[in-house]
Protein backbone atom coordinates (compact mmCIF):
# COMPACT_ATOMS: atom_id res chain seq x y z
CA UNK A 1 0.00 0.00 0.00
CA UNK A 2 1.04 3.75 -0.76
CA UNK A 3 1.05 6.34 1.71
CA UNK A 4 0.97 10.08 1.03
CA UNK A 5 2.04 12.76 3.75
CA UNK A 6 2.43 15.28 1.02
CA UNK A 7 2.08 18.95 2.97
CA UNK A 8 1.16 17.15 6.55
CA UNK A 9 -1.82 15.60 5.13
CA UNK A 10 -3.49 13.10 7.77
CA UNK A 11 -3.68 9.08 6.16
CA UNK A 12 -7.63 9.24 6.25
CA UNK A 13 -8.00 4.80 5.68
CA UNK A 14 -8.54 2.30 8.21
CA UNK A 15 -5.04 1.57 8.65
CA UNK A 16 -4.23 4.79 10.44
CA UNK A 17 -4.44 3.81 13.77
CA UNK A 18 -2.02 0.31 13.42
CA UNK A 19 0.09 2.29 11.17
CA UNK A 20 0.85 4.96 14.23
CA UNK A 21 2.00 2.50 15.94
CA UNK A 22 4.87 1.98 13.14
CA UNK A 23 4.98 5.25 12.19
CA UNK A 24 4.48 8.23 14.28
CA UNK A 25 3.12 11.60 12.72
CA UNK A 26 6.02 13.63 13.87
CA UNK A 27 8.47 10.94 11.85
CA UNK A 28 6.39 10.39 8.93
CA UNK A 29 8.13 11.00 5.77
CA UNK A 30 6.75 13.73 3.49
CA UNK A 31 5.28 12.87 -0.27
CA UNK A 32 4.98 9.20 -0.89
CA UNK A 33 6.08 6.52 0.53
CA UNK A 34 5.65 2.29 0.85
CA UNK A 35 5.62 0.58 3.85
CA UNK A 36 8.21 -2.68 2.60
CA UNK A 37 7.47 -4.52 5.85
CA UNK A 38 5.87 -4.31 9.24
CA UNK A 39 7.56 -6.37 11.86
CA UNK A 40 6.54 -6.68 15.95
CA UNK A 41 9.27 -8.18 17.86
CA UNK A 42 9.51 -8.96 21.64
CA UNK A 43 11.32 -5.42 21.50
CA UNK A 44 10.05 -3.33 18.95
CA UNK A 45 7.77 -2.49 16.50
CA UNK A 46 9.66 -1.98 12.97
CA UNK A 47 9.11 -0.55 9.92
CA UNK A 48 11.08 -0.57 6.78
CA UNK A 49 9.64 2.25 4.45
CA UNK A 50 10.47 3.19 1.08
CA UNK A 51 10.20 7.07 -0.30
CA UNK A 52 9.37 7.10 -3.75
CA UNK A 53 12.44 7.91 -6.02
CA UNK A 54 14.34 8.45 -2.18
CA UNK A 55 16.30 6.17 0.46
CA UNK A 56 15.16 3.55 3.06
CA UNK A 57 14.14 4.40 6.32
CA UNK A 58 14.14 1.56 9.38
CA UNK A 59 11.69 2.56 12.09
CA UNK A 60 11.50 1.50 15.46
CA UNK A 61 8.15 1.94 18.34
CA UNK A 62 7.23 4.85 15.23
CA UNK A 63 10.84 6.86 14.74
CA UNK A 64 13.49 6.66 12.52
CA UNK A 65 16.49 4.53 13.48
CA UNK A 66 18.26 4.93 10.43
CA UNK A 67 18.33 4.53 6.98
CA UNK A 68 20.13 4.87 3.54
CA UNK A 69 20.39 8.65 3.69
CA UNK A 70 23.51 11.37 3.35
CA UNK A 71 23.06 12.18 7.12
CA UNK A 72 23.08 8.97 8.20
CA UNK A 73 26.72 9.11 6.59
CA UNK A 74 27.17 11.95 8.27
CA UNK A 75 26.02 10.73 11.36
CA UNK A 76 27.88 8.23 11.29
CA UNK A 77 31.81 9.49 10.36
CA UNK A 78 31.16 11.95 13.44
CA UNK A 79 30.64 8.97 15.76
CA UNK A 80 33.35 6.92 14.12
CA UNK A 81 36.31 8.57 13.69
CA UNK A 82 36.43 11.29 15.89
CA UNK A 83 37.36 8.14 18.73
CA UNK A 84 39.12 5.85 15.76
CA UNK A 85 41.38 9.65 15.53
CA UNK A 86 42.09 9.61 19.46
CA UNK A 87 42.67 5.88 20.35
CA UNK A 88 46.43 4.87 20.50
CA UNK A 89 45.23 1.61 18.46
CA UNK A 90 42.48 0.25 16.48
CA UNK A 91 42.85 -3.24 16.53
CA UNK A 92 39.12 -4.13 18.19
CA UNK A 93 36.13 -2.64 17.71
CA UNK A 94 32.80 -2.52 20.11
CA UNK A 95 29.96 -1.37 18.65
CA UNK A 96 27.03 -1.68 20.82
CA UNK A 97 23.44 -0.46 18.97
CA UNK A 98 25.15 -1.55 15.19
CA UNK A 99 22.14 -3.25 13.92
CA UNK A 100 22.33 -1.28 10.43
CA UNK A 101 26.08 -1.52 9.80
CA UNK A 102 26.81 1.74 9.05
CA UNK A 103 29.07 2.31 11.36
CA UNK A 104 30.57 -0.70 11.00
CA UNK A 105 31.00 0.19 7.46
CA UNK A 106 32.86 3.22 8.87
CA UNK A 107 35.21 1.04 11.23
CA UNK A 108 36.22 -1.89 8.61
CA UNK A 109 37.79 1.57 6.25
CA UNK A 110 40.36 1.13 8.66
CA UNK A 111 43.15 -1.48 7.86
CA UNK A 112 44.56 -1.89 11.33
CA UNK A 113 40.80 -3.38 12.20
CA UNK A 114 41.28 -6.69 13.14
CA UNK A 115 38.36 -7.26 14.58
CA UNK A 116 34.75 -5.51 15.67
CA UNK A 117 32.11 -6.91 17.76
CA UNK A 118 28.45 -5.15 16.51
CA UNK A 119 25.89 -5.95 19.43
CA UNK A 120 22.03 -5.39 18.92
CA UNK A 121 19.58 -6.42 21.17
CA UNK A 122 17.41 -7.19 18.36
CA UNK A 123 18.23 -9.82 16.07
CA UNK A 124 15.60 -8.78 13.54
CA UNK A 125 17.60 -5.39 13.32
CA UNK A 126 21.04 -7.44 13.00
CA UNK A 127 18.57 -9.28 10.20
CA UNK A 128 17.91 -5.86 8.19
CA UNK A 129 21.38 -5.04 8.59
CA UNK A 130 22.56 -8.24 6.96
CA UNK A 131 19.96 -9.01 4.22
CA UNK A 132 17.84 -5.92 3.20
CA UNK A 133 19.25 -5.50 -0.20
CA UNK A 134 19.48 -1.65 0.13
CA UNK A 135 20.74 -0.92 3.36
CA UNK A 136 23.10 -3.77 2.80
CA UNK A 137 24.68 -1.92 -0.25
CA UNK A 138 24.24 1.25 2.06
CA UNK A 139 26.36 -0.44 4.71
CA UNK A 140 28.51 -2.15 1.85
CA UNK A 141 28.05 -5.76 3.69
CA UNK A 142 29.78 -4.60 6.37
CA UNK A 143 27.83 -7.03 8.84
CA UNK A 144 28.54 -9.90 6.36
CA UNK A 145 32.27 -9.08 7.27
CA UNK A 146 34.66 -11.97 8.33
CA UNK A 147 36.44 -9.25 10.64
CA UNK A 148 32.89 -8.70 12.04
CA UNK A 149 30.97 -10.44 14.65
CA UNK A 150 27.47 -9.65 15.61
CA UNK A 151 25.96 -10.29 18.72
CA UNK A 152 22.12 -10.31 19.23
CA UNK A 153 22.44 -9.37 22.97
CA UNK A 154 21.59 -6.61 25.43
CA UNK A 155 24.76 -4.20 25.63
CA UNK A 156 24.72 -3.80 28.92
CA UNK A 157 24.19 -7.90 29.92
CA UNK A 158 27.16 -8.37 26.52
CA UNK A 159 29.59 -6.42 28.72
CA UNK A 160 29.28 -7.91 32.24
CA UNK A 161 29.33 -11.19 31.10
CA UNK A 162 32.44 -10.66 28.61
CA UNK A 163 35.83 -10.32 29.66
CA UNK A 164 37.25 -8.83 26.60
CA UNK A 165 38.79 -5.81 25.76
CA UNK A 166 38.35 -3.00 22.94
CA UNK A 167 40.44 0.06 21.53
CA UNK A 168 37.32 1.41 20.60
CA UNK A 169 33.67 1.50 22.04
CA UNK A 170 30.73 2.95 20.45
CA UNK A 171 27.43 3.26 21.47
CA UNK A 172 24.48 4.46 19.62
CA UNK A 173 21.40 3.44 20.44
CA UNK A 174 17.64 5.21 21.13
CA UNK A 175 17.17 7.87 24.53
CA UNK A 176 16.08 6.00 28.02
CA UNK A 177 11.90 7.32 28.09
CA UNK A 178 9.46 6.65 30.40
CA UNK A 179 8.18 3.47 28.36
CA UNK A 180 11.83 2.35 28.03
CA UNK A 181 13.76 3.20 31.63
CA UNK A 182 15.71 -0.10 31.10
CA UNK A 183 17.84 1.62 28.25
CA UNK A 184 18.87 4.21 31.30
CA UNK A 185 20.98 1.22 31.92
CA UNK A 186 22.92 1.81 28.93
CA UNK A 187 23.65 5.17 30.32
CA UNK A 188 24.46 5.11 33.62
CA UNK A 189 27.58 5.82 36.09
CA UNK A 190 27.57 2.03 36.73
CA UNK A 191 27.94 1.25 33.19
CA UNK A 192 30.28 3.38 32.55
CA UNK A 193 32.85 1.98 35.19
CA UNK A 194 32.08 -1.31 33.68
CA UNK A 195 33.49 -0.38 30.37
CA UNK A 196 36.56 1.85 31.96
CA UNK A 197 37.62 -2.01 33.00
CA UNK A 198 36.59 -2.96 29.31
CA UNK A 199 39.19 -0.42 27.48
CA UNK A 200 42.64 -1.81 26.14
CA UNK A 201 45.25 0.91 27.75
CA UNK A 202 44.88 4.18 25.27
CA UNK A 203 41.29 3.00 24.42
CA UNK A 204 38.30 5.54 24.00
CA UNK A 205 34.58 5.32 24.16
CA UNK A 206 32.35 7.18 21.60
CA UNK A 207 28.91 8.07 22.85
CA UNK A 208 26.13 9.56 20.70
CA UNK A 209 24.01 11.83 23.12
CA UNK A 210 20.93 12.80 20.85
CA UNK A 211 19.82 16.07 19.31
CA UNK A 212 22.02 18.35 21.28
CA UNK A 213 19.96 21.48 19.98
CA UNK A 214 16.49 20.08 21.50
CA UNK A 215 18.12 18.22 24.22
CA UNK A 216 21.35 20.36 25.60
CA UNK A 217 20.75 18.60 29.39
CA UNK A 218 20.44 14.96 27.92
CA UNK A 219 23.85 15.66 26.71
CA UNK A 220 25.13 17.67 29.93
CA UNK A 221 23.78 14.37 32.03
CA UNK A 222 26.13 11.77 30.04
CA UNK A 223 29.10 14.19 30.47
CA UNK A 224 28.85 14.83 33.99
CA UNK A 225 28.09 10.95 34.37
CA UNK A 226 30.87 9.71 32.21
CA UNK A 227 33.03 12.28 34.86
CA UNK A 228 31.74 10.55 37.78
CA UNK A 229 32.55 7.35 36.27
CA UNK A 230 36.58 8.46 36.30
CA UNK A 231 36.86 9.45 32.67
CA UNK A 232 38.46 12.53 31.22
CA UNK A 233 35.51 13.91 28.81
CA UNK A 234 35.27 15.21 25.53
CA UNK A 235 32.37 16.50 24.10
CA UNK A 236 31.55 17.38 20.62
CA UNK A 237 28.86 18.55 17.89
CA UNK A 238 27.68 18.62 14.24
CA UNK A 239 25.86 21.76 13.29
CA UNK A 240 23.06 20.40 10.40
CA UNK A 241 21.02 23.31 11.42
CA UNK A 242 20.84 24.53 8.07
CA UNK A 243 19.95 21.74 6.26
CA UNK A 244 18.10 19.41 8.75
CA UNK A 245 17.56 22.12 11.81
CA UNK A 246 19.26 19.86 14.30
CA UNK A 247 22.69 20.14 16.28
CA UNK A 248 23.57 16.61 17.56
CA UNK A 249 25.96 15.90 20.07
CA UNK A 250 28.39 13.52 20.94
CA UNK A 251 30.54 12.84 23.86
CA UNK A 252 34.48 11.57 23.40
CA UNK A 253 35.68 9.20 26.37
CA UNK A 254 39.11 8.11 28.26
CA UNK A 255 41.27 7.21 30.80
CA UNK A 256 44.09 9.98 30.17
CA UNK A 257 43.31 13.86 29.51
CA UNK A 258 42.66 14.19 25.94
CA UNK A 259 41.58 17.29 23.84
CA UNK A 260 40.84 18.49 20.31
CA UNK A 261 44.78 18.58 19.56
CA UNK A 262 44.72 14.62 19.66
CA UNK A 263 41.69 14.36 16.72
CA UNK A 264 43.82 13.98 13.72
CA UNK A 265 41.53 12.08 11.07
CA UNK A 266 43.42 9.07 9.42
CA UNK A 267 41.22 8.21 6.34
CA UNK A 268 39.42 10.46 3.98
CA UNK A 269 36.21 11.88 4.84
CA UNK A 270 33.29 13.10 2.97
CA UNK A 271 32.12 15.34 6.26
CA UNK A 272 34.79 16.13 8.05
CA UNK A 273 37.16 18.23 6.97
CA UNK A 274 39.80 20.69 8.82
CA UNK A 275 37.34 23.81 9.28
CA UNK A 276 34.35 21.63 10.65
CA UNK A 277 36.76 19.55 13.06
CA UNK A 278 37.54 22.72 14.37
CA UNK A 279 34.06 24.31 14.82
CA UNK A 280 32.89 20.31 16.08
CA UNK A 281 34.78 21.16 19.99
CA UNK A 282 32.74 24.62 20.29
CA UNK A 283 29.94 23.62 22.14
CA UNK A 284 27.88 27.34 21.80
CA UNK A 285 27.27 28.64 24.98
CA UNK A 286 23.46 28.43 24.74
CA UNK A 287 23.79 24.54 25.06
CA UNK A 288 26.54 24.86 27.67
CA UNK A 289 24.60 26.69 30.15
CA UNK A 290 21.81 24.47 30.21
CA UNK A 291 24.58 21.78 31.42
CA UNK A 292 25.17 24.09 34.84
CA UNK A 293 22.84 22.11 36.83
CA UNK A 294 23.82 18.51 35.44
CA UNK A 295 22.64 15.32 37.02
CA UNK A 296 23.89 12.10 36.71
CA UNK A 297 22.43 8.78 35.72
CA UNK A 298 22.40 5.65 37.52
CA UNK A 299 21.10 2.39 37.38
CA UNK A 300 18.13 3.09 39.98
CA UNK A 301 16.89 6.96 38.99
CA UNK A 302 15.18 8.23 35.71
CA UNK A 303 17.15 11.66 35.04
CA UNK A 304 17.95 10.88 31.13
CA UNK A 305 13.75 9.55 30.80
CA UNK A 306 12.90 12.76 32.58
CA UNK A 307 14.94 15.38 30.46
CA UNK A 308 13.70 12.93 27.35
CA UNK A 309 9.93 13.19 28.61
CA UNK A 310 10.23 17.05 29.16
CA UNK A 311 11.05 17.58 25.68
Amino acid sequence: MVYDNKNGMPLLDATTVSLRKYISKDDEPDGKYRILRKIKTPLQRIAVVKEKNGPVLIYGDGYVMFGTTEDDEMWAEALVHIPMAVAKNRQRVLLIGGGGGITAREALRYSEVKEITSVDADAIMIDIGKNLKPLVKFNKGSLNNPKVTTVVKDGRLFVEYNRQKWDVIIIDIPEPSEDSLGLGRLYSREFYRLLKKRLQPGGVIAIACSVLSVMPEFCGSILATLKAAGFYVLPYHFDVMKKYEEDWGFCLAATRPISQSDVKILIRTRFLPRSRLKDMFRIPSKYRRKWKTRKIQTDRNRVLAQIHERH
